[in-house]
């Protein structure tokens, strides 16, 4: 995750799951500013695996996006998670 911050903006941590290519389910890309979570989730792949995002938190927590389903189709998500992002990863579930 990357900070991102700007004098009289929300400190925010941009994520990537690693672009388009890095994993044959997909990818996700979004950032987290102040427990709002935003991004959307790429599947790339007709495979039968549909990839969604996980973001893991301080304290042990997690937040899970949707997940997208078909080749080709992206979803938006948003969200809410109290504490500090400290990392995303991409996980599918079969479907």
């Amino acid at each position: 995750m990357a900070q991102a911050s700007t004098d009289g903006v929300l400190g925010c941590k941009v994520f990537d799951t690693g672009g388009p290519g890095s994993r044959p389910e997909g990818y996700g890309d979004g950032r987290v500013c102040d427990g709002n979570i935003t991004g959307t989730v790429h599947d790339t792949k007709a495979d039968g695996r549909c990839p969604y995002v996980r973001i893991f938190f301080t304290g042990g927590g997690w937040w899970e996006s949707p997940w997208a389903g078909g080749s080709g189709k992206a979803v938006d998500f948003s969200g809410f998670h109290a504490g500090e992002p400290t990392s995303a990863v991409l996980d599918y579930i079969s479907c």
